[in-house]
């Protein structure tokens, strides 16, 4: 079992504090910081900090925008996002750690128009999450979770949930994939299919303060066409770039 706790001093990669989109019950290690430049489709640029208060608690703030990248108009979301997360229950060897948090950093442009008043994928909102590490050829981590997002002005309130796992390969590598059910965006007024989101990640640890991460979103091309814009295809599976910086404070 690896625990929460674990920090690069032992030269392993620590269990991550985010899959994909999805949130884990890892949190930031105290008087931390980690430093994210999101690059994803239609030239957004989505920028987050996130400091450890406690081993248990971390909160963070994010803005983004899409045309940032290229020529067209930027447009901007039109508020800042927070995160906050708590960790209640530790890792054990016979449980698996639990956490409560907010997000309402969505992903993707934000649309804004009758009933699509929201990110492209819907932030999480509130939410709980489970998180068990075990040791199989490095860290093997398996989470799942449930949320309710805000952005509700589709008239589609259910609460949505997910489940994901991440595996680190070597000292440097770590792959993460996940699936979100989608049950909050799937009324007649949304703007998906009944498919949910499947999300992918490759990551590679630079030295101890480095992380460049390679996303493949909506792998199930979960979307309809025509959304904010005149496409008349379904999108592709989205190729997005994140860049991490960790330090100390």
């Amino acid at each position: 079992m690896l625990v929460f706790a674990a920090t690069t001093a032992t030269g392993e990669i620590p269990p991550p504090h985010r899959l994909v989109n999805a949130p884990t019950a890892g949190t930031l290690p105290a008087r931390s910081f980690v430093l994210e430049t999101h690059l994803f489709e239609d030239g957004g640029v989505a920028q987050l900090i996130g400091v450890g208060l406690l081993d248990v608690v971390d909160v963070g703030v994010s803005f983004s925008g899409i045309g940032i990248i290229g020529s067209e108009p930027v447009r901007w979301q039109p508020h800042a996002a927070f995160q906050g997360r708590i960790r209640i229950i530790e890792e054990s060897m016979v449980s698996p750690a639990l956490a409560i948090g907010f997000d309402s950093q969505g992903e993707g442009a934000y649309v804004s128009g009758k009933n699509l008043n929201r990110f492209r994928t819907k932030s999480k909102g509130a939410y709980c999450v489970a998180s068990r590490n075990y040791r199989f050829l490095g860290n093997l981590g398996l989470h799942g979770g449930v949320n309710y997002s805000f952005e509700d002005n589709d008239g589609d309130r259910d609460p949505s949930f997910w489940a994901g796992a991440d595996k680190t390969i070597g000292p440097m590598f770590e792959v993460c994939a996940e699936y979100d059910f989608a049950t909050n965006d799937n009324e007649n007024r949304s703007i998906t299919y009944n498919r949910g989101y499947l999300n992918g990640a490759v990551r590679m640890h630079i030295g101890g303060s480095f992380i460049l991460e390679f996303d493949l979103r909506n792998i199930l091309r979960n979307e309809k066409k025509g959304l904010a814009g005149n496409a008349e295809t379904l999108p592709e599976p989205s190729r997005e770039l994140r860049i991490y910086y960790r330090g100390m404070i």
